[in-house]
């Protein structure tokens, strides 16, 4: 694969020796990679950096979360490892709210669900649990970086599916067909999706269903942004489609929905065969999820009326960011996100890599953006917005871009 990563394109040279080739392979994601540039740029120069990279929520961890975890800080069990899979009440919790909210019938919670450190590291024991080296997995590109970085680092061959801006970053099953091959083991991919914003039909889900089924495939389904969509766009969970439940493994997150990106704690829900191996790699790596954590997630998951108001917000500012690239569509063009908080712009510079470009931007304009190369072939040529902070800034990270512009142009 082409290069992915943003501090490797800054000139930096990795060390080598005595380094394993595994991990040699992979890369720090570039959504991180420009905030860990972008920070130490800031404290070399003085600059001050306005971030549409990281998609950290402008939303404080709700007042009433924030209340149970000070009183669980005096709770003797709090600094002790919780049981391997999770605290009981919280899988039992989840096990309702995913009944509830993405149409399974029943989940038994003992069997079925484990409780990880954070969406990430749930979709990491799910690969470990499925792929060996050179095992394939169907990449649904443009798609999120550090699901690329997992199966390479296990030895795994990423086969991309590649979406195009035209078709509004529309899953092609003609590609797909092309693409799988005996040692494919599974298909990987968000939805609503990072970075593109695109929410999956029912009827999309369906096909790549039957897909799955056809070829002996497990989904990896990473539902992380599962309760944000806009306008009449309607989210439907792969879960939702009883063909698939015995080959899906369902992934999501506190992290976006409640505020909660420092606290790592999200779940998986797999058949109870799938979850037995799941745990292994889950001990091996993490042992538990921290057990305030959990239990900040116990509180959360009983109340959401702050959702509104809080989606609502970032509805603004999806309006606010995509009509001020608008007024700047000599330069970029993009398809509308119909969920999550991101938009992936193609810019209008033809043979110019996007690490470079962004790094240009950021130091240039002093705003940090994702290199679209992060996300797989399809995002060659575009880079990476978050809506996700603060309006005010949004307006004046563009009035930047668009100084930066003017400049370019003359």
């Amino acid at each position: 694969m082409e290069n992915r990563s943003a501090i490797a394109a800054s000139g930096h040279k990795f060390r080598t020796e005595n380094i394993s080739q595994r991990i040699q392979n992979i890369v720090i994601s570039p959504i991180k990679e420009m905030s860990i540039l972008a920070d130490q740029f800031a404290r070399e120069s003085g600059a001050d950096i306005i971030s549409f990279g990281q998609g950290i929520p402008y939303l404080q961890t709700p007042a009433y979360i924030r209340q149970a975890v000070k009183l669980a800080v005096d709770q003797p069990d709090t600094g002790k490892y919780t049981l391997e899979p999770g605290i009981n009440e919280l899988r039992e919790l989840m096990a309702k709210d995913i009944c509830k909210n993405k149409g399974v019938d029943a989940i038994d919670p003992e069997k079925e669900i484990m409780i990880a450190v954070g969406c990430q590291e749930a979709v990491a024991c799910a690969l470990m649990a499925l792929i060996d080296p050179e095992d394939e997995v169907l990449f649904f590109s443009p798609g999120y970086a550090s699901h690329m970085e997992q199966i390479v680092l296990l030895g795994g061959v990423v086969k991309f599916i590649n979406s195009t801006l035209e078709s509004g970053w529309a899953v092609d099953l003609g590609e797909m067909e092309k693409a799988v091959t005996k040692k494919t083991k599974a298909i990987i991919f968000s939805n609503p999706c990072n970075p593109t914003g695109k929410v999956f039909s029912k009827s999309e889900l369906e096909t790549i269903a039957a897909f799955a089924i056809k070829h002996d495939l497990i989904v990896v389904s990473d539902e992380t942004y599962d309760f944000l969509t806009y306008g009449d766009t309607r989210y439907v969970s792969m879960a939702a489609l009883p063909q698939i439940r015995s080959r899906l493994v369902l992934c999501g997150s506190f992290s976006k929905k409640f505020g909660m990106t420092g606290y790592r704690v999200g779940y998986a829900f797999a058949d109870g065969g799938i979850i037995d191996h799941m745990l292994k790699a889950h001990d091996a790596l993490a042992i538990c999820s921290p057990a305030i954590s959990q239990k900040a997630a116990i509180a959360a998951i009983s109340g959401d009326d702050f959702l509104p108001d809080y989606i609502g917000r970032l509805s603004q500012n999806r309006e606010l960011m995509c009509g001020l690239l608008e007024q700047m569509s000599g330069f970029f063009e993009f398809a509308k996100p119909q969920g999550a908080y991101y938009i992936l712009a193609r810019y209008k510079m033809p043979g110019v890599d996007s690490f470079e470009l962004a790094l240009r931007i950021m130091r240039e304009a002093h705003v940090i953006t994702i290199p679209g190369q992060a996300f797989g072939p399809a995002g060659r040529d575009c880079l990476r917005f978050s809506f996700a902070g603060d309006s005010n800034l949004i307006e004046e990270g563009f009035n930047r871009l668009k100084q930066w512009q003017k400049k370019l142009q003359n």
